[in-house]
């Protein structure tokens, strides 16, 4: 039997400048990711994009878009992590846009259980060629994506 995708969620924050806020992983120094996790059984996406967004880095953000659909990547066999890889395949994620545009510092890492060390803002494509290979092709689809939503709005909020 095939393992099932874990349902998750995941947030690019971006600020005025267009870079997205990223968070290198307290657990894996120089690892840097977006934030992202699990959804809660019977939780709805969009509740616990919020959830896992507020829970990593204390940010409430303006959430203005979602992915096309789910994204899914599978996690490597060598990769093990207790009651993950042996539960799951990998996950199915559904990623959301959120505009926040507030200084790296004004991030409250210690909302929940800390998982980041730090964030920063920097550009999607950066991102993308720091993300752990697995994870590479979901960053660069995101790209894809949401830079285009992320031009019209900082447009519209210019000539606001």
């Amino acid at each position: 039997m095939e393992l099932p995708y874990r349902p998750n969620v995941g947030i690019v924050v971006f600020n005025s400048e267009g870079l997205a806020l990223v968070g290198e992983r307290l657990d894996n120094r120089g690892a840097w990711q977006y934030p992202q996790g699990g959804v809660d059984e019977g939780e709805e996406f969009e509740v616990a994009a919020r959830r896992e967004l507020y829970e990593e880095t204390g940010v409430t953000a303006e959430f203005i878009a979602t992915s096309a659909g789910f994204l899914y990547y599978d996690f490597p066999p060598t990769l093990v992590i207790p009651r993950m890889t042996d539960r799951y395949r990998g996950q199915k994620q559904m990623w959301y846009l959120a505009y926040w545009n507030q200084p790296p510092e004004a991030a409250d890492l210690k909302t929940h259980t800390q998982e980041f060390a730090r964030v920063t803002f920097m550009p999607m494509a950066d991102a993308t060629n720091q993300i752990v290979p697995f994870k590479r092709a979901i960053y660069a689809e995101l790209e894809r994506q949401f830079l285009p939503k992320i031009h019209d709005y900082l447009r519209t909020r210019q000539t606001r």
